[in-house]
């Protein structure tokens, strides 16, 4: 796919299998020149002002405790962090975020446009595939001038050599959060959004707010402002502190706005279409 032989590792990062022909014939397609642009990205990340941090998670199972690490991106936002967090659509997250805006809609926008505003984007795609989506989600962050971080969620097997060729190569960290390990907490108990993210919590959302702090403090970690110890406390206080709430509100307001204007605009175009017809006729 690539002549560059240190590209390829991107196809052959994978143990189980490469990505399918189908996708990776999709991301040829989207950018005129894959790799001068994965290059070009390496070439101009020296120059970044900002460090972007790129989380890429694989389908998140209902009642997982997984789940957790939806919440990091408002969390590493909150500490100035520019962050992309990319995920397959599922239901846990619909049920989470659909409460905000409307996640199943198509949103016109420029992504640095909202980095620069808010420091995060969040990137629900439909995928069924693991391998594919973050081949996909890889490719997209990899063309990033200014990727600093990547992290992989998943229970997905990486060729550690390759991992390693490409950080490397490209000038990158790159971690793999496995999940494999972890339990299904919250199979025996619906999650409450308002005990989660508010002050007032139950012995249950005191114990998934703990899982949950314990889990995005290693992401926290990677930004070397603080130890593990300070970034568990602090994602902590964050979970009873309203702040993360406050972070998703503000961001799904201003998704939800690009939304409604963009239907706004689409009824409008549409009325003029149907004005210059009859106009016609």
């Amino acid at each position: 796919m690539f002549i560059t032989e240190e590209l390829n590792a991107v196809i052959q990062i994978f143990l189980d299998r490469e990505p399918s022909k189908l996708m990776q014939n999709q991301a040829l397609q989207t950018y005129v020149n894959l790799e001068a642009t994965l290059l070009r990205a390496k070439v101009l990340r020296n120059l970044a002002q900002n460090k972007l941090i790129y989380i890429a998670q694989s389908l998140i199972k209902e009642n997982e405790i997984d789940l957790g690490y939806l919440f990091a991106p408002f969390i590493l936002a909150n500490l100035n962090q520019p962050v992309i967090y990319s995920t397959p659509k599922s239901k846990p997250i619909i049920n989470i975020l659909g409460r905000y805006y409307d996640v199943n809609q198509q949103v016109n926008i420029k992504i640095q446009s909202i980095l620069e505003s808010l420091k995060l984007y969040l990137d629900l795609t439909e995928s069924n595939d693991d391998i594919d989506f973050l081949f996909k989600a890889l490719i997209q962050a990899l063309c990033q001038t200014d990727l600093d971080t990547l992290f992989l969620i998943t229970d997905i097997r990486f060729d550690e050599k390759k991992l390693q060729l490409l950080q490397d190569f490209l000038d990158i960290k790159i971690y793999v959060i496995s999940t494999s390990k972890h339990t299904a907490l919250l199979k025996d108990h619906p999650l409450s959004l308002k005990k989660l993210l508010f002050k007032s919590k139950d012995d249950f959302h005191r114990n998934v707010c703990k899982s949950f702090s314990e889990m995005n403090a290693n992401l926290v970690v990677s930004t070397d402002l603080f130890t593990h110890q300070q970034a568990t406390h602090l994602v902590e206080d964050m979970f009873y502190s309203e702040h993360i709430f406050e972070k998703l509100s503000i961001y799904a307001e201003y998704i939800q706005t690009h939304i409604q204007n963009d239907q706004a605009l689409g009824l409008s175009l549409i009325q003029k279409s149907h004005l210059r017809r009859l106009q016609e006729s």
